[in-house]
């Protein structure tokens, strides 16, 4: 079986000179899961070590470098799901683990549930991971953001305008305050395993709590290794309304091409959802990719077996 893997940083208006930093964090999150891969490891593997990088990466909005919560904490959330289980593991609200997706993937690997805040750190202290303080999550950047929002100095995210109302560069106005930078990865490995994962900080200035698409199963992420495995980015209340990676999922079943599955799943979503915004990412067992999104940019990058890797943002 062919191998291949595809990785974003995130769906929203990237600001130019975030750029660079978004495709070197993509390239090297795509570099770490492929020696996985590569070396004949297996797809959990290889999603966890890209993603991984990418919590590590402070540029992005996941793990270390997380937007800031309306109460000044960072709060994360994760999942994996397994294409040919379908079990998954998914967790919230965590406040003390420097790496999400790792305790995600031994909740998949063990009970195959979706716990939260308190419940979820005891279970990474039970499995021998550490927790660490939370301000150890957050960098300058966003603490410098999250003083100034406090003090009226920018406003928080607007979202559910209508797409494509504000102009390009305003679309919401999620780059005056960091962005919304949901971290993802597919990967199919050589036994034809497709495996489907992500993380992310949520959205600036979140209430405590808030839970966005992202560890939901079939809203931020689905994989069937019959069919293929989405994950999406973006603004999440409006990719939960309409489980927008079951449906990129479903398109792949009615027999849409990968690429066509990606576009027809966004231009659903705006159509659903007054201002529904994001990107999706489609792997299928066969190695083929799909990519669309209706925000200014997504960064991404992907390689299939025999070819040279591609990013762009």
């Amino acid at each position: 079986m062919p191998i291949a893997m595809i990785v974003h940083g995130g769906a929203w208006a990237i600001p130019d000179e975030q750029v660079e930093p978004h495709l070197a964090g993509c390239r090297a999150a795509l570099a770490a899961g492929w020696a996985v891969l590569e070396a004949g490891g297996l797809a959990p593997d290889a999603c966890e070590a890209a993603v991984r990088v990418m919590e590590d990466a402070p540029i992005f909005d996941a793990g270390t470098g997380s937007v800031l919560t309306s109460a000044g904490t960072v709060e994360l959330d994760a999942a994996m799901m397994d294409g040919r289980t379908l079990r998954y593991g998914a967790v919230a609200n965590l406040r003390r683990v420097r790496n999400p997706i790792t305790l995600a993937r031994r909740i998949m690997d063990g009970p195959g549930t979706f716990l939260a805040g308190e419940g979820a750190e005891q279970f990474a202290l039970a499995v021998g991971l550490p927790l660490c303080e939370n301000d150890a999550l957050v960098v300058e950047r966003e603490r410098g953001l999250w003083e100034a929002w406090r003090a009226g100095q920018v406003a928080a995210p607007q979202y559910g305008a209508p797409v494509g109302s504000q102009g390009p560069d305003q679309q919401p106005s999620a780059h005056a305050v960091g962005g919304r930078d949901t971290v993802g990865a597919i990967a199919l490995d050589s036994s034809g395993n497709l495996v489907v994962a992500n993380s992310t900080g949520g959205t600036p200035f979140k209430l405590p709590g808030r839970i966005g698409d992202t560890p939901m199963v079939g809203c931020g992420l689905y994989a069937d290794d019959f069919t293929g495995g989405a994950v999406c980015s973006g603004w999440g209340e409006s990719i939960v309304r309409v489980a927008l990676a079951r449906r990129a999922v479903e398109l792949l079943e009615r027999g849409l091409p990968p690429q066509s599955a990606a576009e027809v799943a966004i231009r659903n979503l705006a159509r659903r959802v007054s201002g529904g915004s994001g990107g999706c990412i489609i792997l299928t067992p066969a190695g083929r990719i799909g990519l669309a999104w209706n925000t200014r940019r997504i960064a991404y990058a992907y390689r299939q077996e025999g070819g040279e890797p591609t990013w762009g943002c």
